[in-house]
């Protein structure tokens, strides 16, 4: 498929919208690359929040009453 879809853009369509297409790609391309690094990031700072909050301390209060 990826066969036929390069012959039928190399062969019927014009250079300028050839052009156009090649560069809109690249810049898909290229924002799609920027916000995966962005999920990444950020799937990183939600995992460290979660490890802080299950090996965090537990606050024990004592306030002298006996039971």
């Amino acid at each position: 498929m990826r066969k036929f879809k390069a012959w039928l853009l190399n062969r019927f369509l014009p250079a300028y919208c050839k052009d156009a297409l090649l560069e809109e790609n690249a810049r898909l391309l290229a924002a799609n690359a920027a916000q995966k690094q962005e999920i990444e990031r950020l799937t990183a700072y939600i995992n460290g929040m979660e490890a802080a909050i299950r090996t965090r301390t537990r606050i024990i209060i004592n306030n002298g009453v006996q039971k």
